[in-house]
């Protein structure tokens, strides 16, 4: 991003390098977990509205075309 440990560490309200690191360290891999379910959420999402755009499945199609009237 640009910035240095140290502007990072005056934002953050970090007294030292070490405490920066460990907390943005921390913060990563929050980052990478939350994405993770996001993009999980979505793929599930997705898998669902395809099914729902694709209609009925084909065995309940060859049920409803193969009914006679007696």
């Amino acid at each position: 991003m640009g910035a240095s440990t140290r502007e990072l560490m005056v934002r953050m309200g970090h007294d030292s390098p070490q405490a920066d690191m460990i907390y943005r360290h921390a913060t990563s891999e929050a980052d990478r977990a939350i994405a993770q379910a996001v993009s999980e959420a979505v793929k599930a999402e997705r898998k669902k509205a395809k099914k729902s755009a694709a209609g009925p499945s084909d065995k309940t199609k060859g049920k409803k075309a193969g009914m006679k009237r007696g």
